[in-house]
């Protein structure tokens, strides 16, 4: 084979790091119903159909792909190509990253951000060899962002050089339309809001794109910060939504989330019977990831409670642990590094009274974890432990973590996207002072990043864009890279998690058994393997856990 192009191997190297298998096929489970009302479709609705007419008769197909990377159009100039692309998982309503498709030219397109053709043995799966295509990206006009991609596809038997100008002139045609589109969107929304207005008495946003409309209750009530919060709630939501949302100016409200005008949406708002009156002593609200833990904690810590501390990495549990035993003498054991000849001195210097931390539990070896447990008992030490989010492994690890009573699991930052924007502004103070700030915008993008690394990630990106500037406003250009837009995917959120916890626990409960489970959770088996697929959920890994 010759050497690949330089983008298509930067590509395949992508791919191998992730761990994608060449001969991987595409999951139709992945696949959810594209909506058709909004602005890229009814932009490109018209200019697909004329080139579908051009291409009547041949071996070729249209395709295009919204700005998360998801197919949401395909058009065929004959019968004769369809079922060899759907044989494969082209499919109007799957999911066509990168990390899903491989090297093609939707998804490679979508990651470069420009044109592209990946032809025959240029595509990463095997499945996708015996193609041709080509593909633009399609900018929004009145974001500057992007906005999907335009793909045409053929056999490599029918690939031509002209497939270039065939598209770039349509992508341009769809980007106009948009433009218009958005102006109707706005009057949309605009006689949305107003009709709102008049049977609202309270606080009342109204966001679109590139576009916010208040009332002057909600001018008064609202920060910056506030704003990117409410539009964090609507991200990978389509429906109505309500929930509390904590203010940059201490408060609570709850937000009532309706879609409006097409792309956009209102956020009805009123103050929260559960105001933040008699908060115990601890950080700022916005600085204090763990507000919501705080009076559990300090209850625990003055209880002297084993407790056990769930997170991912990046949540936090090493402050919280720390939190927990701050009272009293405290030996700290590192999980990954003990042995057993490490584990009988610490515990019995502690005696009655003293209090064990042993950090990444998880870790632990089993014959350690056994003989660890042995010490505790014996001497009487007060036990927190940390872990990750599937606690200690099975066996001798989880009958050590069985000597906590207390299970405190920590919130994601992807769990509680409303709170980011506060937070990284918390940060950049900390580290900047007040003369530099985050725009509306950049908190906007940041509070649609998925955030694995969670805390520790955010507080590097901070400190990242804090060196960067010593005055003024800092905007999504001033992010680093791979941080500038929002995640192509989508990305959960708070109901989200909320969905995938009550699944995990009730398979919990029920040994992994997903009759069992469907009939306790009132849905059918269909749905529930459907939203197990969805939810990245094992339910093979459930029936080991312990309950």
């Amino acid at each position: 084979m010759p050497a690949l192009r330089s983008e298509i191997a930067e590509s395949w190297q992508r791919l191998e790091s992730c761990g994608l298998d060449p001969a991987a096929c595409l999951d139709p489970g992945t696949v959810v119903e594209p909506d058709p009302g909004t602005r890229l479709r009814r932009a490109a609705g018209p200019v697909l159909t004329a080139l579908e007419g051009h291409l009547r008769g041949s071996r070729f197909a249209l395709v295009l792909a919204d700005r998360e990377t998801r197919l949401v159009d395909i058009r065929y100039g004959s019968d004769e190509l369809a079922p060899a692309l759907e044989s494969v998982g082209v499919v109007s309503g799957m999911l066509f990253t990168e990390r899903v498709s491989g090297t093609n030219s939707v998804a490679t397109v979508a990651e470069l951000r420009r044109g592209l053709a990946v032809v025959g043995a240029e595509h990463y799966l095997e499945s996708l060899k015996r193609f041709a295509c080509y593909g633009v990206p399609i900018r929004d006009p009145l974001t500057g962002r992007h906005a999907g991609v335009l793909d045409i596809t053929c056999l490599t038997a029918d690939a031509s050089p002209l497939l270039r100008p065939f598209l770039l002139g349509a992508a341009q045609q769809i980007a106009d339309g948009m433009l218009v589109e958005a102006r109707g969107t706005h009057r949309r929304l605009l006689a949305a809001f107003e009709a709102a207005r008049r049977r609202v008495a309270g606080p009342l946003v109204a966001f679109g794109p590139d576009l916010v409309l208040t009332n002057d209750a909600a001018a008064d009530l609202l920060q910056p910060v506030d704003h990117a919060a409410l539009q964090a709630l609507r991200h990978g939501r389509s429906g109505p939504v309500r929930t509390e949302v904590e203010l940059a100016a201490g408060g609570r409200v709850v937000a009532r989330v309706e879609p409006a005008g097409g792309e956009g949406f209102l956020v009805e708002l009123e103050r929260s019977s559960r105001a933040s009156v008699g908060r115990p002593a601890g950080p700022p609200p916005d600085r204090d990831w763990h507000a919501d833990l705080r009076p559990r904690i300090l209850r625990y810590r003055a209880e002297r409670a084993n407790v056990l501390v769930l997170g991912e990495p990046g949540t936090g549990r090493t402050t919280v642990a720390a939190e927990l035993t701050r009272a009293g003498t405290v030996t700290v054991l590192a999980g990954a590094e003990l042995t057993v000849a490490d584990t009988t001195a610490p515990a019995a210097e502690l005696a009655a009274g003293g209090t064990l931390l042993v950090e990444d539990a998880h870790l632990l070896g089993p014959a350690v974890a056994a003989h660890l447990g042995r010490e505790v008992d014996r001497h009487g030490v007060r036990l927190v432990l940390t872990a990750g989010v599937d606690g200690l492994p099975a066996g001798e690890g989880a009958a050590f973590g069985a000597r906590c009573p207390v299970r405190l699991e920590l919130p994601t930052l992807r769990g509680r996207r409303d709170r980011i924007p506060a937070l990284a502004g918390a940060l950049l103070r900390e580290r900047a002072g007040g003369a530099v700030r985050f725009t509306t915008g950049a908190l906007r993008t940041l509070a649609a990043h998925d955030w694995p690394g969670n805390l520790r990630e955010l507080a590097t990106v901070v400190g990242y864009v804090a060196g960067r500037r010593s005055a003024g406003d800092l905007t999504e250009a001033d992010l680093p890279p791979g941080y500038r837009e929002g995640p192509r995917a989508p990305v959960p959120g708070a109901l989200w998690q909320a969905e995938r916890d009550a699944i995990v626990r009730c398979l919990e409960s029920c040994g992994g058994n997903k009759v069992h489970a469907a009939r306790r959770l009132g849905i059918s088996r269909t749905t529930l393997y459907r939203r197990i697929r969805e939810l990245h959920i094992d339910p093979e890994a459930l029936r080991e856990r312990p309950a």
